[in-house]
């Protein structure tokens, strides 16, 4: 086996936190295969799906496995999100890196929820009130979120498992605000504070130009959500 280690990125160590415990992972968006090949040279799992609708990303994943010598551990699948993935036949899903817009697709389009898999970890690019909005309204548990700080920018990751009635979120947490994780709000994540000031620098900015349109009042909503999490976040007890 080669000594070749792979370079795990913060964002990358929160997701493969998560994913400790099951036996086989299907790596969903795989790209070049650095989260397949830290799963395995770190042993989180004892097997890998990597999947991919590029095949020029499927293979540079391929041949990265290939070098750090684990290429009997994984096994490599071109298509569209989890199409190519058999119910049950992994235990976890992973996808990161892409839209939240995108996630939610490719979660509406399993033939048996989440694929039969008992739990799923999601680093939303963009769009992350789309795929936690599809989350809850879908009656998923989020067991598990955290803001991660890498390379200078906020990164949310969640994981998230099948529940069978809607989850509870915090009763001071914003009505119909999916923007960042209720559960980081009840856990009070560090991060955040800063997390929400970025947004929120962000959605004021957005304001200028929305006055008079359909998008005002939702970019409102979300501001004086993004105020009440940061009064609240402040208020706590040093």
């Amino acid at each position: 086996m080669s000594t070749r280690s792979v370079h795990i990125t913060p964002r990358l160590l929160a997701a493969l936190e998560m994913l400790k415990g099951f036996d086989t992972v299907a790596d969903v968006g795989c790209d070049h295969g650095r989260l397949t090949a830290a799963l395995l040279q770190k042993q989180i799992c004892r097997h890998v799906i990597a999947t991919d609708v590029s095949a020029p990303s499927l293979e540079k994943a391929r041949v990265l496995i290939g070098h750090i010598g684990l290429s009997d551990h994984a096994s490599f699948r071109e298509g569209d999100g989890c199409s190519v993935l058999s119910p049950g036949e992994c235990d976890a899903i992973a996808m990161l890196g892409m839209g939240g817009t995108l996630m939610v697709r490719i979660l509406e389009a399993c033939s048996v929820p989440l694929a039969g898999a008992k739990a799923i970890v999601l680093q939303p690019m963009r769009a992350q009130d789309d795929i936690r909005r599809y989350l809850y309204q879908n009656r998923f548990c989020i067991v598990c979120d955290r803001v991660v700080s890498d390379h200078g920018r906020l990164y949310q990751v969640f994981k998230a498992v099948p529940g069978i009635a809607p989850e509870r979120i915090p009763p001071d947490f914003p009505e119909d605000f999916y923007d960042v994780g209720y559960r980081a709000f009840a856990d009070r994540d560090e991060l955040l504070p800063a997390l929400c000031r970025q947004q929120l620098i962000s959605h004021e900015r957005m304001l200028h130009t929305a006055v008079g349109t359909e998008g005002e009042a939702i970019i409102r909503h979300k501001i004086r959500s993004l105020e009440q999490i940061l009064k609240i976040t402040a208020e706590d007890p040093v």
